[in-house]
């Protein structure tokens, strides 16, 4: 019961992920309009990073910085560097080039990556109704999308990307059975935010972070806000609920994408997105159904 009680706190903070990355890709596209992508990936994750040391000194949580074994130590600097740094400068040079809602597309298929990965590296069980959730969300994503996505550079990017983050939500979920989901977001992006650093200087684009205005970093403070929230309550969500399930709820997101499309973008939703919507919605009450009445069983 124990258990059950974790993963539904897992699945509620799932959903409230996938509801901040529904704002998060909205407005990324109009952050790479203004700033170059190195350059917005630096400063914005750099800035999640303060906010955490900011958490952690607010919090008194710094003891918790000594309690990790080296193994759990290698497993945080390869969070670092593999979904904080380098899949942040991949997607948002990736968006400027095909845009965001394609780059949304690209990115939702995580979920088949991470369910993949989950089965063989963390031994997790696919049941028959993850599978119809999958295969809904699979359906509702790329059947009905109005994209041609091609495989150009942009989309490699994004695609690379997403397979980086991928391999993330497995190194996070093996961490998080013995590490504060705080510590794990510390890491993520005080690390990423200084390998990005790293590379801008060694590019030649250390002037550009000098060169920002005030509507850039008031461009990147939205960003990095949103982004704090959003990997505080996505390692919330793979600390208590499995990696697969949690990677299989965020794709509503782009149910989140579309309302926000429609009511603020001022862009028409087709009969394609209601399809996507409403496939992506019953894909969602199938998945949670059987996790929830498991507790009354």
């Amino acid at each position: 019961m124990k258990n059950l009680k974790q993963i539904h706190k897992g699945i509620i903070f799932a959903f409230l992920t996938a509801i901040i990355s529904g704002f998060a890709i909205f407005y990324s596209k109009i952050s790479v309009a203004k700033i170059d992508p190195l350059i917005l990936a630096t400063t914005r994750n750099s800035l999640v990073g303060i906010f955490f040391i900011i958490y952690f000194l607010a919090t008194n949580n710094v003891k918790q910085l000594l309690k990790f074994t080296k193994k759990e130590l290698l497993l945080l600097f390869g969070i670092g560097i593999i979904g904080g740094s380098i899949p942040f400068y991949l997607f948002f040079t990736g968006i400027k080039l095909i845009g965001a809602q394609s780059a949304n597309i690209i990115h939702k298929s995580l979920f088949i990556w991470v369910a993949i990965l989950s089965v063989f590296l963390l031994k997790e069980k696919v049941s028959v109704k993850y599978i119809i959730a999958g295969f809904l969300v699979f359906t509702g994503t790329y059947f009905f999308t109005p994209f041609k996505l091609m495989f150009g550079r942009g989309e490699q990017l994004i695609l690379i990307a997403t397979l980086f983050w991928s391999l993330e939500n497995i190194l996070a979920k093996k961490v998080l059975n013995n590490t504060s989901s705080e510590l794990v977001g510390l890491f993520r992006m005080v690390l990423g935010g200084g390998v990005l650093l790293i590379i801008t200087l060694l590019s030649g684009k250390g002037k550009l972070l000098t060169g920002l205005n005030v509507l850039q970093w008031h461009t990147i403070i939205i960003g990095g806000s949103i982004l704090f929230f959003y990997v505080f309550t996505w390692y919330k969500a793979l600390k208590y609920a499995p990696a697969s399930v949690v990677a299989l709820i965020l794709t509503f997101s782009l149910v989140v994408g579309n309302i926000l499309n429609g009511s603020f973008a001022h862009i028409t939703l087709q009969r394609n997105d209601w399809y996507t919507m409403v496939f992506i919605t019953v894909a969602m009450g199938i998945l949670t159904q059987r996790l929830f009445v498991r507790s009354h069983e």
